[in-house]
């Protein structure tokens, strides 16, 4: 469980080079709800990880640890909330990304790349069950704005501004580079275990904080009230979506990256 309020502005910056500390209220609530949840489940919780802990070294290392030890018919439930971000895909030809981004999650040091995500889900046994939650805007953050006016003072997007996210990119622009180099298409095809992500918003959207939760935690966990909504994954993002106030106009989008299903994980 992850949760970020701020980020490190030695590493975020915009084009002025002003630091950026990306301050969000609701996210490390995220964090700490949802592993009192999945405790709740007979889940064994690593973390949570919150703000200055959320580094992407001990993202990876911890997630690596974890791969050691789940066996077919094991669930993973992984679950971010902060901000989400973009960089340009340096190896085009190498990637199946038709937008030429690779998504991005805000860790405290810098953004953990979605290719690191896959390339870590790869060391996973085959039948292992991986179930991503994700509060955190994504794709589109180059190519559009976000509202000049959050519904209100806590709603705010999500997302890693346009010119933060260019200026971040471009001032460690070889650190991105290297990073994308280091995980090649080949490892991220040979993801043996079935992924299921639910993020917070649609493409062209936005995920929102919130006083105590971000906007599409807060509807997930009152979701997870309902029993009709417990019997599957998809019930659950349905009834999630269902619990997001109409004006905050985030739509939580589901996604199944492997179809290796079976009793331990209803999809």
């Amino acid at each position: 469980m992850i949760g970020l309020n701020e980020v490190d502005a030695r590493h975020y910056r915009d084009r002025d080079g002003k630091p950026w500390k990306g301050e969000l209220t609701a996210c490390e609530n995220d964090a700490r709800d949802l592993a009192s949840l999945a405790e709740n489940l007979g889940f064994e919780i690593r973390g949570p990880l919150l703000t200055q802990a959320a580094t992407s070294t001990e993202v990876l290392n911890q997630g690596r640890a974890v791969a050691q030890e789940l066996a077919a018919g094991d669930i993973f439930l992984l679950t971010y909330s902060g901000h989400g971000g973009q960089v340009q895909n340096t190896n085009p030809d190498d990637d199946p990304e038709e937008d030429k981004l690779d998504e991005t999650w805000c860790l405290y040091d810098r953004q953990l790349l979605d290719d690191e995500l896959f390339g870590l889900f790869s060391e996973f046994a085959p039948g292992v069950r991986i179930v991503v939650l994700s509060d955190s805007c994504h794709s589109g953050t180059v190519t559009r704005a976000a509202p000049d006016d959050p519904v209100d003072e806590f709603a705010k997007p999500k997302q890693l501004p346009i010119d933060v996210a260019v200026a971040t990119e471009q001032e460690n622009a070889a650190l991105y580079e290297g990073l994308q180099k280091a995980v090649p298409s080949k490892r991220l095809a040979s993801v043996k275990a079935t992924v299921v992500l639910i993020s917070g918003c649609q493409d062209d959207q936005f995920s929102r904080d919130g006083r105590v939760n971000g906007a599409f935690t807060g509807a997930l966990l009152k979701a997870w009230e309902d029993p009709p909504a417990r019997r599957s994954l998809k019930r659950l993002c349905e009834a999630t979506t269902a619990g997001i106030p109409a004006q905050y106009q985030q739509t939580p989008n589901y996604f199944v990256y492997a179809f290796d299903t079976g009793p331990a994980l209803v999809i």
